[in-house]
C-alpha cells in the first residue's frame, strides 16, 4: 500500500506533486502555528529580556560607576593643582589681598578647574573658597548666595574633615549651584597643603542628576518602563520622570524585594499588572538601580505576530493552490535545467556556457548568466595584468626608497659639514634625511596626501640644495587647499630629481626649480618647472625615460602610476625649449580610481 502510494507520487506531474506536497505542508502548520506561537515566542521575549535587564543594568552601574569616579578623580586633580599655587601656603601679601583684587590669580585658579572639567565632562560645576573666603569658579552662577553656603551644615562638616572626599546627597540647594531649579550630586573636600597640612581651602564638586539620568536606554525589544536609582532609605534620587526625584518609592512592599545585591523579579499585581523587576546594588553609598518593564508590553507584539501569521498563512495556501498550477510548468522545469548547467559551471569552469532554449525570463537569465561569465573572465584577465603592473610598480618602489646613492651622498654630506664645523647644517641635513626615508616608507603605503608628498620633497631639496648650494635654489608654491588630496608616493620627487641631474647639472650658470599647484573642476595640477637645458627637441616621454632610468625609477614610471592609480586620461606631459628650461605636468584626478 505503502509503495503503491509512493509509486503514484513518483509518476506524478510536478504541479500535481507541489499541491500534494505544499498543501498539507502549509495548512497544518497554520493550525498549531497560532496556537503555539504566542507561548513560544512570549516565553522567548521574556527570557531575552530577563537577560538583557540584568546585563543592561551592569553596564548602566558600570558607568555611573565611572562617572562617580570621575569625579573624586576632579577632586583629587584639582587638590594637587592647587597645592601648586603658593599664594595660598600663608603668604603675607596673600593674606592682605581682597576679593577680587588679584585677577591674575583668580585666572589661573579658575583656568585649572575648567581644565579638569575637560577631562572630566561629567562635571557639571566646581567652585573653590580658600581660607580668606575668596571664590574661585567653573560658572559665576555658582557663587550666588554663597554666604548662606558658608554658614550651612555642608560647610561645617567639610570645615571638621580631614581631607577625604566627603560625598552629599542627591538634593536640590539654593547656594553653591547653577540652578537651584535642579538636583545635583557634591563632592565636597578640605584642600590641605600638602607641606605643611594646614588648611588652604573648600573644594565643592556637583553632579548634575541629569548626567546619571541620560545613561538610561531601552532593554529588549520594548522600551523599558523606566529606570531609577533609590537611596538606602528607599528615596528615588535619580529617574527619566523628573517628578518623581526625592520622593519614596510608590509601593513600599518593592523596596523589600530590590533588598538584595542582585535580583530579578516578576511581580504579580503591581498597580494592576505584572512586570519584571530589577534590581542591582552599587556604589558606597549603597545606593540601587531599579528597573520595570510590564509583562502586558512584553506580550503585546506577540499577540499582534499571532494574527498577521494566520492571516498570512491563509492568504500563502490560496497563493499556493493557483500558483502550483501556473509555475510548476513554467518555471520549475527550466529551473532545473538551468540548476544543472549552473552546477557544472560551479564544479568546472567558468568557461562553461549555458545553452538558451528559450525566450522568457529563465532565457533571459540564462543569457545575463553567460554575458556574467564572459565578463568576469575579461574582468579577471583585467584584474590580472593590473595587479601584476601593481607589483612591479610596488617593487620599484621599495628599489627606490632605499636609494643607496642617495643614502651614501647624503652621509658623505653630513659628514664633510661636521668636519668643517657645520653643525647646524649638518643637523638641518641629518633632520632632513630622516623626514625623506619616514614618509617614503610611510608604513608601507602606497598613497599618500599631498601634504606629506611635498614634506618629502622639502627634505629631498634641502639636501640637495645643500649639497649643490652654487647649483640651483627651490620655491614650493602649493595651495592649502590641495594638501590633503591623496596622490601616488614619489611621485613629485623623480620629476625634480630629473630637473637637478639632467637640467641644471649640465648647466652654466645657477638655476632655478619652482613647484607649483592649481585645482580646476575634475582635476588637480602639479608643475615642476626648471631653467635648465631642458629636453632635447625630439626628446618625447617615452623616448626619454625607457633609455635613462636615473632619475628615481623614471618618469615613464610616473606616468604609468598615475594611469594606474587615476585612468589612462591622466599622467605626466613635457613642455621644453631646449636651451632654456622645461616644465613638467602632472594631472590626477580628485580621488583615486575606483574611490567614488
Amino acid at each position: 500500500m505503502r509503495n503503491r502510494a509512493g509509486l503514484r507520487l513518483k509518476n506524478m506531474r510536478i504541479h500535481n506533486k507541489i499541491i500534494v506536497i505544499f498543501i498539507p505542508l502549509i495548512v497544518l502548520p497554520l493550525f498549531l502555528l497560532g496556537w503555539i506561537s504566542y507561548n513560544i515566542y512570549t516565553d522567548a521575549v521574556i527570557s531575552n529580556t530577563k537577560k538583557n535587564m540584568l546585563d543592561e543594568s551592569r553596564l548602566i552601574v558600570t558607568r555611573i560607576n565611572t562617572v562617580l569616579s570621575n569625579g573624586e578623580s576632579y577632586a583629587n586633580l584639582a587638590m594637587l593643582d592647587l597645592n601648586k599655587e603658593s599664594w595660598f601656603k600663608g603668604d603675607a601679601a596673600y593674606l592682605q589681598q581682597e576679593e577680587g583684587q588679584n585677577y591674575q590669580l583668580r585666572n589661573r585658579v579658575e583656568n585649572k578647574l575648567d581644565f579638569g572639567k575637560i577631562i572630566f565632562p561629567d562635571i557639571e560645576s566646581a567652585l573653590f573658597i580658600d581660607r580668606n573666603n575668596n571664590t574661585y569658579s567653573t560658572n559665576p552662577r555658582i557663587t550666588l548666595n554663597s554666604n548662606k553656603g558658608l554658614t550651612s551644615k555642608m560647610y561645617s562638616e567639610l570645615l571638621s574633615s580631614n581631607g577625604r572626599n566627603v560625598w552629599f546627597p542627591m538634593q536640590y540647594r539654593d547656594f553653591w549651584v547653577t540652578d537651584p531649579g535642579l538636583p545635583v550630586l557634591t563632592i565636597g573636600k578640605k584642600i590641605i597643603d600638602t607641606e605643611t597640612m594646614e588648611p588652604l581651602g573648600i573644594l565643592i564638586v556637583n553632579i548634575k542628576e541629569s548626567t546619571l539620568s541620560s545613561i538610561y536606554g531601552p532593554v529588549g525589544p520594548v522600551q523599558s518602563n523606566g529606570y531609577f536609582i533609590i537611596d538606602v532609605n528607599g528615596a528615588i534620587i535619580s529617574s527619566m520622570d523628573k517628578n518623581k526625584l526625592l520622593k519614596p518609592m510608590e509601593q513600599s512592599e518593592l523596596f523589600d524585594i530590590v533588598a538584595p545585591v542582585e535580583k530579578l523579579s516578576e511581580v504579580q499585581n503591581y498597580n494592576g499588572e505584572s512586570i519584571l523587576l530589577t534590581s542591582m546594588a552599587f556604589g558606597n553609598m549603597k545606593w540601587k538601580l531599579i528597573n520595570e518593564i510590564p509583562l502586558q508590553e512584553l506580550t503585546r507584539e506577540t499577540r499582534q505576530l499571532s494574527k498577521v501569521i494566520v492571516y498570512i498563512g491563509t492568504f500563502c495556501l490560496l497563493l499556493t493552490v493557483l500558483g502550483a498550477f501556473i509555475l510548476s510548468q513554467s518555471i520549475a522545469v527550466p529551473i532545473i535545467r538551468l540548476a544543472k548547467h549552473m552546477g557544472k559551471i560551479k564544479d568546472d569552469t567558468l568557461n562553461w556556457l549555458i545553452p538558451i532554449q528559450t525566450t522568457d525570463e529563465i532565457g533571459k537569465l540564462g543569457s545575463g548568466f553567460n554575458q556574467m561569465l564572459l565578463r568576469i573572465n575579461d574582468l579577471m584577465l583585467k584584474l590580472k595584468d593590473e595587479q601584476k603592473k601593481k607589483r612591479e610598480f610596488e617593487l620599484a618602489l621599495v628599489q627606490e626608497q632605499i636609494k643607496p646613492h642617495f643614502f651614501y651622498n647624503s652621509l658623505d654630506l653630513i659628514y664633510v659639514l661636521c668636519q668643517e664645523n657645520e653643525s647646524a647644517t649638518a643637523g638641518k641635513a641629518t633632520k632632513a634625511l630622516a623626514d625623506f626615508y619616514r614618509v617614503a616608507l610611510s608604513n608601507g603605503k602606497e598613497v599618500i596626501t599631498i601634504r606629506e608628498e611635498i614634506r618629502n620633497l622639502h627634505s629631498y631639496l634641502l639636501i640637495q640644495s645643500t649639497r649643490y648650494a652654487d647649483l640651483f635654489d627651490f620655491q614650493i608654491d602649493i595651495p592649502n587647499e590641495l594638501l590633503n588630496y591623496p596622490i601616488p608616493k614619489l611621485t613629485l620627487q623623480p620629476l625634480v630629481e630629473n630637473s637637478i641631474y639632467h637640467g641644471l647639472k649640465e648647466k652654466e650658470g645657477f638655476g632655478h626649480i619652482h613647484i607649483s599647484g592649481s585645482k580646476d573642476e575634475n582635476s588637480l595640477v602639479l608643475r615642476v618647472r626648471d631653467d635648465g637645458l631642458g629636453f632635447p627637441a625630439d626628446g618625447e616621454l617615452s623616448r626619454l625615460t625607457e633609455k635613462d632610468q636615473s632619475a628615481s625609477f623614471g618618469l615613464k614610471s610616473v606616468d604609468e602610476r598615475i594611469k594606474l592609480y587615476y585612468g589612462e586620461h591622466y599622467g605626466v606631459r613635457i613642455f621644453s625649449i631646449p636651451g632654456q628650461g622645461a616644465e613638467v605636468t602632472i594631472e590626477i584626478a580628485l580621488s583615486l580610481k575606483g574611490e567614488e
